[in-house]
């Protein structure tokens, strides 16, 4: 990208949005992303019950055993030539935050599109930013984490999760209590888990967040993480109350607007004063909890102001916590009729969830970090048995615990992981499609078209030990090519 010539064929490139799909044949995932100005919000129609608090997700580590084992993100050079640009097309995307231009790219071959950030190599903080999105990787269900790193003569490009649901600013004013209740327990979980790491956002603003998809979708997920970055290059010093409750104060106000439609009003109640009270609005017949939890957050007193982890606290025991077993029937009922499966399976359906259906993939993290009581990323056998007796119609899933640890058991004796449980509990009907099946190969496959571990390890985080094993054990080899991966994942259905 240095040279005249290349930037020729990059700008050509850029004009072409390159699909896996024949015209007849559009895959979900190249739905007409819908337009911030046209987002027209009726959640009451969705199938997640407003009784429900769908959104109390507990805020611990869904990869623990893998910690340890995270690769820091590379530098890669020539962004266009796996990413073509939207540009002038009627379903392009592109957000202006300050002076930064967020635009969307799409993968030349597996069609996934991303959100790009660039960041000026002028810059004088440029190089300890990217060191330090090296070093400090983020893992929350609601934040999209910088995923990958290009760089061209003049830029470093920062590549994230594409939510196509949009901002949440469509949203201002269109949502019942406890679809704000639901969004903002999300938020706090991700915000709270920042400062965890003793990280402050400082800049939270509806525009911070956006919807996963544009399906009257109720999760949304923190996408402009690249300002954590920023800063001098002194070791970090946690830092101040002032800072931490200046994101309590934003997520406050964030709620109040997608509440009401409108900021707080702001009076000084002697003309000499300085000071402004701080007026709240709320609707006849507004949720007392949800009422209480916004004031706490928008208390001018940073020293009376609810801190973020009481917030997260008073959220998960809001009055809309009550049994949710219509949201477990199904995945408990896909999980009692699982079939074996090995550990490639395992990893390869985890992945294709998060990339084709992350509605369903927060849902099933719910589930089970609800289960998992003891925080250890693991649900042994009696978190199983509690599960499916919450619901009501346990009597009627004929399931046997112990034949089910067996089945999935791969990484840990006597109990199975996240991505273990999440390729048992989804529907495959939906997942195993031809489109994605091919997507996902593509996305996976190295440049002589089969997929390996190396080719796989790029993406996901995997033990390379047992990948190669269930490969030699399936194949007797170490590689697969399309028609060998779409026979091993079918064998599922």
């Amino acid at each position: 990208m240095g040279s005249c010539s290349t930037k020729k064929k990059e700008k050509k490139q850029q004009e072409i949005i390159v699909t896996t799909q024949a015209p007849d044949d559009k895959p979900r995932i190249d739905r007409k992303q819908q337009k911030a100005q046209t987002i027209t919000p009726i959640l009451a129609k969705t199938n997640l019950s407003d009784t429900i608090n769908e959104s109390v997700i507990s805020n611990r580590s869904i990869n623990k055993g893998h910690d340890k084992q995270k690769n820091q993100i590379q530098i890669r050079s020539g962004l266009f030539r796996v990413y073509s640009l939207f540009g002038n097309k009627l379903d392009s995307f592109q957000e202006n935050i300050e002076d930064k231009q967020i635009k969307i790219v799409q993968h030349n071959v597996s069609g996934i599109k991303k959100r790009v950030e660039t960041i000026d190599k002028l810059d004088t903080c440029a190089q300890n930013c990217i060191q330090k999105i090296q070093k400090n990787r983020l893992q929350n269900e609601y934040i999209c984490p910088i995923t990958n790193i290009y760089e061209d003569s003049d830029k470093y490009y920062l590549l994230s999760d594409y939510c196509s649901g949009g901002s949440l600013i469509t949203l201002k004013g269109k949502l019942k209590d406890s679809q704000v209740m639901i969004l903002l327990n999300q938020m706090v979980s991700a915000i709270a888990y920042l400062h965890q790491k003793k990280m402050v956002h400082g800049k939270l603003t509806l525009d911070s967040f956006h919807l996963l998809s544009d399906l009257n979708s109720l999760f949304c997920k923190l996408v402009d993480v690249a300002c954590l970055y920023y800063g001098n290059e002194q070791v970090m010093i946690e830092p101040s109350q002032e800072d931490y409750s200046q994101d309590v104060y934003a997520l406050g106000m964030i709620g109040y607007q997608l509440l009401t439609g409108q900021k707080p009003l702001y009076i000084k109640l002697q003309e000499n004063n300085e000071n402004e009270n701080e007026i709240l609005f709320f609707n006849e017949g507004t949720s007392p909890s949800l009422k209480r939890i916004l004031k706490k957050m928008l208390e001018k007193k940073i020293n009376e102001r609810i801190t973020m982890e009481e917030a997260k606290k008073q959220l998960s025991k809001n009055e809309q916590r009550n049994n949710y077993s219509e949201v477990l029937i199904k995945p408990l009922y896909y999980l009692s009729q699982c079939k074996p499966r090995n550990y490639f399976q395992v990893v390869i359906l985890a992945f294709m969830l998060n990339k084709f259906n992350q509605e369903e993939e927060c849902m099933l993290q719910k589930i089970f970090n609800d289960a998992d009581l003891d925080q250890d990323g693991l649900l042994k056998k009696e978190d199983i048995l509690r599960l499916y007796k919450s619901i009501v119609e346990y009597e009627s899933i004929n399931v046997d615990i112990q034949q089910l640890i067996q089945k999935l058991a791969i990484t840990n004796q006597e109990s199975i992981d996240i991505n273990e449980f999440i390729s048992a509990s989804l529907n495959l009907e939906d997942l195993l499609s031809q489109t994605y099946l091919e997507t996902c190969f593509k996305y996976l496959q190295n440049q002589r078209g089969y997929i390996t571990c190396n080719s796989v390890k790029r993406y996901i985080e995997i033990n390379e030990k047992l990948f190669i094993q269930s490969l030699e054990e399936i194949k007797g080899q170490h590689k697969l090519n399309y028609p060998e991966f779409t026979e091993i994942m079918r064998q599922l259905k």
